[in-house]
């Protein structure tokens, strides 16, 4: 009897000892750097491995590469005007002008600008005793520098150069009590000149809207100040008017349009 006790408890003593030996071996270490990972380099992981690398990619840029793409579309536009002023002066007398414009705004404050026109004029005094007529096409380009002085309104200034083509013609008559009144027509044809121009721009929508039609109408003033560069110098009779410029009694002029536009 005491024999079978002894052979139990030897058993029992080397399943203890087994189970122990059998736990030691069954321990994971743990790596030292897993135990160390903080939770914003865990964060940092699972961002980069989760997120398409064209997606992160475009989280990480900057916002400025954005806006200067944006800021170039929200500030393109075309502006086609017409010279609403000179249609008035078809009731004149003297003259007969049509005026057009085309603007390209590329950018917050440069816009480029080209005109357009057709002037027949017939200034009343420019001989005495007689009649002239000057009749052409004249053109202008030129840049504006643009402020934003109000919502939708705007202030520039900007400088122009023009040329006009055109032909003139005349007549003068001498009056004498003793003689015969004796008359002289002149006309001269391919006649060139050239100026150039500052020029200060006020434009503001006609209608305060924010959508439609007529939120792309604008309207406003320009006051135009003409420096001549060179005009024909003909040998017998002056050349009293310009299309596109004027009188030419001055080598300085000041003009002032009125024009409606449509914004694109």
């Amino acid at each position: 009897m005491m024999l079978f006790i002894k052979y139990i408890a030897s058993i029992l003593l080397l399943v203890v000892a087994l189970a122990g030996s059998a736990q030691d071996s069954l321990k994971v270490v743990q790596p030292k750097d897993s135990t160390q990972l903080t939770i914003q380099d865990s964060v940092a992981q699972i961002t980069q491995d989760t997120i398409p690398p064209i997606l992160n990619d475009s989280i990480n840029s900057t916002p400025s590469d954005s806006l200067t793409a944006k800021d170039s579309l929200t500030y393109f536009a075309i502006y086609l005007s017409i010279d609403y002023g000179k249609l008035f002066t078809a009731l004149a007398q003297f003259e007969n002008k049509y005026e057009f414009n085309i603007g390209i705004q590329f950018s917050k404050h440069l816009r480029a600008t080209a005109d357009i026109g057709y002037g027949n004029l017939a200034p009343p005094n420019a001989i005495n005793n007689g009649s002239y007529n000057a009749v052409g096409n004249y053109y202008r380009l030129g840049f504006d520098y643009m402020f934003t002085i109000a919502p939708k309104t705007s202030l520039s200034f900007g400088g122009m150069y023009a040329i006009s083509t055109f032909k003139d013609q005349g007549t003068v008559e001498i009056i004498s009590e003793l003689w015969p009144t004796l008359s002289q027509r002149f006309e001269r044809t391919n006649l060139t000149a050239n100026w150039a121009e500052f020029v200060i721009t006020s434009e503001a929508p006609v209608l305060n809207r924010d959508a439609g039609f007529l939120s792309h109408i604008y309207w406003g003033i320009k006051f135009r100040l003409r420096f001549i560069i060179e005009k024909p110098m003909p040998e017998n009779f002056d050349v009293y008017a310009i299309p596109g410029y004027g009188r030419t009694f001055n080598d300085m002029v000041p003009v002032g349009n009125l024009f409606v536009s449509y914004k694109f």
